[in-house]
């Protein structure tokens, strides 16, 4: 139920990158999320896309993401996580949300450091067997499609406004 809930999630909210990695990291599908914001290099960055970046950032450091944020101590088995925040981070201009991120990132411990004098292994209890079950790279070619689809209609608006703004000048 939980990845069929997350599949219909997903297609409704890729119409918005953003939202698409917020719920990426919501349910802690973080090497998916990485992938989606190596994605962002092929779109169209617009302030509004800019302040959404800023405004997801300010959300990671609500009370709903303190799992995360206490993932960020297991480099080691969260890696596409901290990859996914850098990934975020070098999208950001230099601005309060550029710093907040950057300061957040600082924090990632050394994973070397990081290791316990015990071999035992550490618990993987959030690793989830469902998430084996969803098709990543039909998720993505959708995300691409939908995105694709958001750029040809802001092109064929841009189109129309510049017919308008001709007629006008006439």
């Amino acid at each position: 139920e939980s990845r069929n809930l997350f599949c219909c999630l997903y297609r409704s909210w890729c119409h918005n990158p953003v939202t698409t990695v917020s719920l990426c990291f919501l349910t802690q599908n973080y090497k998916h999320a990485y992938d989606l914001i190596q994605k962002f290099g092929d779109l169209e960055v617009t302030v509004d896309f800019l302040t959404e970046v800023d405004k997801l950032v300010q959300l990671i450091e609500c009370p709903i993401f303190t799992y995360l944020r206490l993932q960020l101590l297991d480099v080691k088995n969260n890696p596409y996580l901290i990859k996914a925040l850098y990934g975020l981070l070098m999208l950001l201009p230099q601005s309060s949300a550029f710093q907040l991120l950057s300061h957040r990132l600082q924090c990632v411990p050394n994973p070397e450091l990081m290791q316990t004098t015990d071999n035992t292994k550490p618990s993987t209890s959030f690793k989830r067997t469902a998430a084996s079950n969803i098709d990543y790279t039909e998720l993505l070619q959708h995300f691409e499609k939908v995105q694709n689809k958001h750029l040809e209609a802001r092109h064929q608006r841009a189109g129309r406004a510049e017919q308008l703004d001709r007629r006008v000048v006439l």
